[in-house]
């Protein structure tokens, strides 16, 4: 056995760790979406607009899931749009003439938005649709304008 801790270099504190079930100390590992995640949810039955995440100040989004139901309804789609109020990027969009949409994505990629966006939850039609959304805030100082995030893809 080896004794020895491991030490943050930023500040010298020690990792963190629990002691697991057997009393031994377990070394915690964790992402930003276990640790700095939230959700917001939204349920449409009309025609319109919600805006699921609120943009706050030039913060961006990092998206963790999404989850998106809807009934089958001629003629009505959902759609989740990010926004800033000038520029619009479609991360979905689903008819739902022929039949409903059930979808639950763990996003594995970097699905980060740019600085001072929104997430739009847009339905056309007299359609039941349900949204949820995991995600955490960026600070702005790590996020992107929208003309460069737009450069990088």
């Amino acid at each position: 056995m080896i004794k020895t801790l491991l030490i943050a270099g930023r500040d010298g504190k020690e990792l963190h760790s629990y002691d697991g079930h057997d009393g031994y100390p377990v070394l915690v590992t964790t992402t930003h979406a276990a640790n700095d995640g939230t959700f917001a949810a939204a349920t449409r039955t009309e025609a319109g607009t919600t805006t699921v995440i609120a943009a706050r100040g030039d913060n961006g989004i990092f998206l963790t899931d999404l989850i998106l139901t809807t009934d089958k309804v001629n003629g009505a789609s959902a759609t989740v749009t990010i926004t800033d109020g000038t520029y619009n990027v479609t991360l979905i969009s689903a008819t739902v003439t022929d039949a409903p949409c059930n979808i639950a994505l763990p996003f594995a990629g970097k699905w980060e938005t740019w600085q001072a966006c929104r997430v739009d939850f847009v339905t056309v039609g007299v359609v039941k649709a349900t949204l949820a959304l995991g995600y955490f805030r960026i600070p702005s100082e790590k996020t992107l304008s929208y003309a460069a995030w737009n450069a990088k893809r």
